[in-house]
């Protein structure tokens, strides 16, 4: 086995040994000094060099053959709970956290407000009497 690891994601997987001896083969085919494989979980690709497999395969070649371990014993099954008998406990509501508070963001400086003019005010205007000149005309006329 040769494992490989994703320098993108960090996914670590092995390729077993006849995946090793087909990709060497398919290398010196087409006589490349890397194989390429694809990541799992993020299909980058990683580039792995074929000297590198090339001793990861005569290693296992050179390697002898483990013996098989026994078989682990039989789990006994655990035993069913008793949910109905006991009363469950609620737990207390939690208080909601704060959020720190945020920094104010600096102010702009003030800009300086326009001079205003002024507001002229305007003269009260003043009522005329009602020309009553028709009535004294006519009085002066008697």
């Amino acid at each position: 086995m040769y494992e490989i690891r994703c320098p993108n994601c960090g996914w670590t997987s092995e390729l077993m040994a006849d995946a090793i001896a087909h990709a060497v083969a398919e290398a010196d085919r087409i006589q490349a000094t890397h194989h390429v494989e694809h990541c799992p979980r993020c299909q980058w690709v990683i580039r792995v060099a074929v000297d590198d497999l090339r001793q990861a395969l005569g290693a296992e070649a050179a390697m002898p053959a483990a013996a098989p371990t026994p078989p682990a014993p039989p789990m006994m099954p655990k035993p069913a709970r008793r949910v109905a008998a006991r009363k469950v406990a609620k737990k207390p509501a939690r208080k909601p956290t704060r959020k720190p508070a945020r920094k104010p963001a600096k102010k702009a400086p003030a800009k300086k407000a326009a001079a205003k003019k002024p507001v002229a005010k305007k003269k009260p205007t003043a009522k005329k009497a009602a020309a009553k000149k028709p009535a004294r005309r006519a009085a002066r006329k008697k």
